[in-house]
């Protein structure tokens, strides 16, 4: 199957790795290679891949903006995500995004990669069984954030889940400092915390802050 690929991942090794399985064992056509969010931004639509292999953990930014830029631009490319996050808002964004594949890179053999990118590319979708357990754990949920908090109300999750002040929040989301108070009584009433140190384990629990502290 002729497929032209576009490799997104920040791990130099592990990268290279991934180029040399897919262009000597699978036979696909690796046209394109980033590092970063900027890379693969300024890379990808000159080389107009068929499929994007996505590592959503870049060390500028988010995966997952590269993918909703490119759908912007590129709207018939595919995604797959090759990632070791399954938390519930990664699996949550994937599928709410329209990214057509995910695999998760701790666990899937080459085998498994091959068909997957195979699925994709021909129009299909191809989601890990982990991507099923979240989902059915959402769904499940009646105080699922996706359910109970609104779009602006869960990205203030990701920064008040790192510890920001009012202050510090409402600065980075051009909000005065008593209206982040509102929001963020509102979201630990719908969430059931009563203490910040509540608040911060749930972010991290459900993926809006990452263990090294970032934000996603």
């Amino acid at each position: 199957m002729s497929i032209k690929l576009a490799i997104v991942e920040d791990q130099e090794l592990f990268r290279r790795l991934l180029v040399g399985l897919c262009s000597t064992q699978f036979g696909f056509e690796v046209v394109c290679e980033a590092g970063s969010v900027a890379e693969a931004i300024e890379r990808i639509p000159a080389a107009n891949p068929d499929v994007v292999m996505l590592d959503l953990h870049l060390p500028d930014g988010d995966g997952l903006e590269v993918a909703a830029r490119l759908f912007e631009t590129m709207p018939e490319v595919k995604v797959l995500a090759l990632t070791s996050l399954r938390d519930e808002l990664t699996i949550h964004r994937i599928r709410s995004m329209g990214i057509q594949g995910f695999v998760d890179k701790n666990v899937q053999i080459p085998a498994t990669l091959r068909s997957a990118i195979e699925t994709v590319a021909s129009g299909r979708v191809y989601f890990a069984e982990v991507v099923q357990q979240v989902q059915q754990a959402i769904r499940s949920d009646p105080a699922s954030f996706s359910k109970v908090l609104s779009d602006r109300e869960q990205e203030l999750l990701s920064l008040l889940g790192r510890g920001l002040t009012n202050e510090e929040a409402a600065a980075q989301m051009g909000l005065t400092a008593w209206t982040v108070h509102s929001h963020r009584r509102n979201i630990m009433k719908k969430l059931g915390a009563n203490t910040q140190a509540e608040l911060m384990r749930y972010a991290m629990r459900k993926g809006f802050v990452r263990a090294d502290g970032n934000q996603f």
